[in-house]
């Protein structure tokens, strides 16, 4: 079995990250996708996220309907036993245990490439995953630092979503609609989230 892991803040999950998800998901003949949201990023120190509750659920409503996602909240569930920020390496480890015998895939975006190096044991995640990695505009191979010769690559198409765009459009009460899942903005509204 081939699986993905596809991390992230998803604050909140946007159309973006699904179409990047199935993307490299055919591209590279995945099995499935985790969807593992972080609990606390080590690269956005002093970032305010939404709550990991809420963008639990937004994920897990993000990707209803389609058998090859699952959302797991690993990451969160261990930051709440040990306070420590989600570094990747133990996460692919722990999936490792949780998953005997399946190759895994890390799915990150080329600007995350570039910085790769100062990751978290970045030798050790490329033994425990294939990076698998969707372009982006503004991110060229000038950039991609010297974890790229490990790294497949793959184009996700021109959608350009940001959650930090949906997050100022939330504040401000402007529409996210055909931005997110219908679930997610209506997720957001009703529990008041970004504003």
């Amino acid at each position: 079995m081939h699986l993905g892991l596809f991390g992230g803040s998803f604050d909140p999950p946007h159309v973006g990250h699904l179409v990047v998800a199935e993307t490299l998901r055919e591209a590279f003949a995945l099995d499935r996708v985790v969807w593992m949201p972080a609990a606390r990023p080590p690269h956005k120190p002093g970032h305010t996220l939404a709550p990991a509750a809420d963008r639990l659920a937004m994920v897990r409503l993000a990707v209803a309907g389609n058998a090859a996602f699952e959302v797991s909240d690993l990451e969160l569930r261990r930051a709440d036993e040990t306070g420590v920020p989600s570094y990747t390496v133990d996460t692919l480890r722990a999936l490792h245990a949780a998953y005997p015998g399946a190759a895994w895939s890390l799915l990150i975006g080329e600007d995350s490439l570039a910085t790769f190096g100062s990751w978290r044991e970045p030798a050790e995640i490329t033994r425990l995953a294939r990076l698998v990695v969707y372009r982006r505009a503004g991110a060229g191979a000038a950039s991609a630092g010297p974890f790229a010769h490990d790294a497949r690559f793959a184009d996700a198409g021109p959608l350009d979503v940001s959650s930090t765009d949906l997050r100022a459009r939330l504040r401000a009460g402007r529409s996210v609609r055909y931005l997110v899942p219908d679930a997610v903005g209506a997720y957001a509204s009703a529990h008041g989230l970004y504003r």
